[in-house]
């Protein structure tokens, strides 16, 4: 998956120091002084930033809190999620008047492995990348973040931003990579049978809590036509590989994380794995589509953090989410929720 890069924060000394490609001077310059040759160093930088995200050098802040402790601990990283920005317009204004300045700021919630952390960090106006970040930079927006995570022993993150920005599909459209990062059940073809059957009930979702996980992960080997199914053990990545799954036509590598009611109520990231590490797991699986299913509903952590590790420069990925009502249709429509209830 190709994808744009559209930078609104670029720190040009520290992407120097990180990439070791001099940029102008210029660059150095306030937003206020947004001359010709600070917008052309503008676009070298824009450059520098996309490489540094290709390069695979800088790891997804997800998969590092999935993989160990990080308290009392800065780590260079990125991390794609919700945050708020405030105040741009205002700093820069102040600054044009010959006011003392006050930097702009952002802050997040953004779930990390069993955790939610708080993040908050400020932004200074040498670092804009041009006019259209003023009204970007503003209120709730889903961005990507790379630069320094200073962890706290209270689970809030200090942040140190070096490049602010946003993806996007190298397509006509410039689709949002936060959408394109996402599938749904629909637009599987071997799911396609759902579109002709009825939702399951509510007594049907209910059941979904007694059929065990390996009678789901058997019908959907079958729906999707995959010979080989591999036993469960401990060290698996994933519950189940395939190479058949297709979407709009075009064949899609997916791996599939089964829960059943093992896993009683809702699924969160502390179900899955030591420190919530099963999803960056999976997403390290040779696979296009990662595919996390539960027989109750999916907490909304779990979608965040499996959308914060698709939403990679490196690789990006799609993942979809099958709750249990999603489950239980495609079950219906191919013929197995019958057969799994009168077993049980």
């Amino acid at each position: 998956m190709k994808f744009r890069f559209f930078p609104y924060y670029l720190n040009t000394r520290r992407l120097t120091d990180l990439a070791g490609v001099p940029l102008p001077k210029a660059t150095q310059n306030s937003l206020n002084d947004n001359s010709g040759e600070r917008r052309g160093g503008m676009e070298e930088a824009r450059l520098v930033a996309k490489g540094l995200l290709h390069s695979g050098t800088i790891p997804n802040l997800t998969t590092v809190i999935a993989e160990r402790e990080v308290t009392d601990e800065r780590v260079l990283a990125f991390l794609w999620g919700v945050f708020t920005f405030r105040d741009v317009s205002k700093a820069l204004s102040l600054e044009k008047a010959g006011k003392r300045v006050k930097n702009a700021t952002f802050s997040g919630t953004i779930p990390l492995g069993e955790c939610e952390y708080t993040l908050s960090g400020e932004m200074s106006n040498e670092h804009y990348y041009s006019t259209s970040s003023i009204s970007v930079l503003t209120g709730k927006r889903r961005m990507l973040i790379l630069g320094h995570f200073g962890f706290n022993d209270d689970l809030t993150v200090d942040v140190s931003p070096y490049i602010i920005g946003e993806m996007a599909g190298d397509d006509i459209f410039a689709t949002s990579l936060s959408h394109s990062v996402r599938t749904y059940p629909t637009s599987i073809d071997q799911f396609s049978k759902i579109n002709d059957v009825a939702r399951p009930t509510p007594a049907e979702i209910k059941k979904m809590l007694d059929i065990p996980e390996e009678f789901v992960k058997s019908a959907f080997a079958e729906i999707i036509g995959e010979p080989y199914v591999p036993k469960d053990w401990g060290g698996e990545k994933s519950d189940l590989q395939t190479t058949r799954l297709t979407i709009d036509g075009k064949p899609t590598p997916a791996a599939f994380i089964f829960k059943g009611p093992s896993v009683s109520g809702e699924l969160h990231p502390a179900n899955m794995g030591k420190r919530g590490d099963q999803l960056p797991r999976a997403f390290d699986e040779p696979v296009e589509l990662i595919v996390i299913q539960h027989c109750n509903k999916i907490a909304n952590t779990v979608v965040r953090i499996a959308e914060s590790l698709a939403y990679d420069a490196r690789n990006p990925r799609r993942y979809c989410t099958l709750d249990g009502a999603d489950t239980a249709h495609i079950l219906k429509a191919y013929g197995y929720l019958n057969t799994a209830i009168s077993s049980l």
